[in-house]
């Protein structure tokens, strides 16, 4: 007998039964359940404890959490100081100080930055600042031929050859193919009038290193200083072709060119050197000054006055200023120019005779006497000097009269 086949009755299969669930299923169910239950407990056990961070998307804005900024890299100090002579080259005096201060903020044992800073200083006639910067760079490396040379120049420009002469001696000692040492030597030996020694020490320099601009200025100071002022104007105008953005370098030429009756050449290269070093006061105080040479009083006083308003503190512009209103016998004017080269550290006989005269010609003969005596200080000797004594004596110790409204017997030397 044959047998139906099995019918598969889904109806039937769960009747009078609970249906089953596949293993794998309620295995998954119950590993969500504790992943779930222990992130929670985690959530809450951290909140107990004042350590649970919110996420970010629910936080106000101003609690967001700040990125991470990746630090800028310092630039190196070999860096700025490679920049800072670059500006120097360039004649970007105040440039170049500002770099080499950067460096030395950054790194305080840099010798190299502080004697680079005192020789611009030097330059900027801030011999003070300079000498402090030189002594630290001495300070610093004792033995480095360069940082005592430029110590001995930053006293050298104060006058005080003396306590210059040991350091340029010592950079002689530490390195005497050093060039600078050579130069600064050199430019010290013509400032202490030793010319015997000044003109080889330059001549050294030179040898040393031809394309050097400090090598020739110092040559060229050395023939300046011994009366050979051809000479010297060929060295300064060498030192020029070198470096053609320092106005100092001018002013040393044309105040050659003065000194030989040269005053057309040397108003053409001052002009250049406006072009070139258009900040350099001193360019046009010599600006002015050769103007006073041929005659133009105006033309002179206009310089002048720019130079004082490229830097109120630059003396030998007030100076001179004060020199062309006492020709021109305007007192008034005479009297705070001279005033205030000499508060600036214009210690000159001249200024000071030039001052006394001036107040004399107003009238205010003990103010004179005081001023007289102060030139007297400085230099007895000077036939200057002892003429503007004798007019003093005519108008203040005479008759008892007032003051002549004329001019001294002797008018201030350039």
């Amino acid at each position: 007998m044959r047998m139906k086949p099995a019918t598969c009755d889904l109806r039937l299969m769960y009747i009078g039964r609970k249906p089953q669930r596949l293993p794998w299923l309620r295995s998954c169910l119950l590993i969500v359940i504790i992943v779930i239950g222990t992130a929670y407990a985690s959530v809450l056990l951290l909140a107990t404890r004042g350590v649970y961070v919110a996420p970010v998307s629910v936080l106000p804005e101003a609690l967001h959490p700040t990125p991470t900024i990746t630090p800028t890299p310092t630039e190196p100090a070999s860096s700025i100081v490679n920049r800072a002579d670059g500006y120097f080259q360039n004649g970007q005096v105040d440039k170049a100080i500002e770099e080499y201060r950067r460096v030395i903020e950054l790194d305080p044992e840099n010798d190299v930055a502080y004697a680079r800073l005192a020789r611009l200083l030097i330059i900027r006639r801030k011999y003070l600042e300079a000498e402090d910067m030189a002594r630290t760079a001495v300070d610093l490396k004792p033995d480095n031929a360069y940082n005592n040379a430029v110590l001995a120049l930053a006293l050298d420009w104060q006058g005080k050859y003396d306590e210059a002469l040991p350091h340029a001696l010592r950079a002689i000692e530490l390195d005497e193919n050093n060039v600078y040492a050579q130069a600064y030597l050199s430019e010290l030996y013509s400032d202490m009038g030793r010319v015997d020694k000044s003109i080889p020490a330059a001549k050294k320099a030179v040898e040393l290193d031809d394309n050097n601009f400090e090598a020739h200025r110092a040559y060229g100071y050395a023939y300046e200083t011994s009366g050979r002022y051809r000479n010297a104007i060929t060295e300064y105008q060498r030192a020029i072709q070198i470096q053609p953005n320092l106005g100092f370098l001018y002013v040393a030429a044309t105040r050659n060119m003065r000194a030989i009756g040269q005053y057309r050449n040397a108003l053409a290269l001052i002009q250049q050197a406006i072009q070139a070093a258009p900040t350099f006061a001193e360019v046009y105080d010599e600006f002015g000054w050769i103007y006073y040479f041929l005659g133009d009083y105006d033309a002179a006083i206009t310089q002048l006055k720019r130079a004082t308003q490229i830097d109120p503190n630059y003396a030998p512009a007030h100076g001179h200023l004060g020199i062309i209103y006492f020709v021109l016998q305007n007192w008034e004017q005479a009297v705070p120019s001279f005033e205030k080269a000499i508060a600036l550290g214009g210690d000159r006989a001249e200024y000071y005779y030039s001052l006394g005269l001036s107040y004399v010609n107003l009238d205010n003969c003990p103010k004179g006497r005081e001023w007289l005596d102060k030139a007297l200080d400085v230099n007895p000797d000077d036939t200057a000097v002892q003429a503007a004594e004798q007019y003093y004596n005519e108008n203040c110790l005479g008759s008892g009269a007032p003051p002549t409204r004329r001019p001294a017997t002797a008018a201030p030397q350039p």
